[in-house]
């Protein structure tokens, strides 16, 4: 008995610091890739995320053949976010929020 009780002792600790040490599942984030996208420069243009949820786009010509996009993503009337980030026209750019990445590749009409 006494030979039984340290293994048993351990084999028990082991398999409580196994249950013990399971991490979260991460959630994976939703990527929308809304491929080649035309814009009016100083106009807004709408773009549909799909599932009623909207993402207005603003763009503005800037120094260095640059654009900033001012961007306002809304739900139900809900606005979820209001990112802004510069880009290059042609060339693809992609915006991280809470639970989606938005894709595109802005071109200037």
């Amino acid at each position: 008995m006494k030979v039984r009780l340290p293994f048993v002792t351990l084999a028990a600790l082991a398999l409580i610091a196994a249950g013990c040490s399971k991490k979260a599942p991460v959630p994976v984030q939703q990527t929308i890739d809304l491929g080649v996208v035309d814009l009016s420069n100083g106009q807004q243009n709408k773009l549909d995320l799909k599932n009623g949820t909207t993402c207005t786009v603003t763009p503005r010509s800037v120094e260095g053949g640059h654009i900033m996009l001012q961007m306002q993503i809304e739900k139900d009337g809900a606005v979820l976010g209001s990112p802004r980030v510069e880009a290059i026209p042609d060339q693809p750019v992609s915006v991280s929020l809470t639970d989606v990445t938005l894709k595109f590749t802005p071109h200037l009409k």
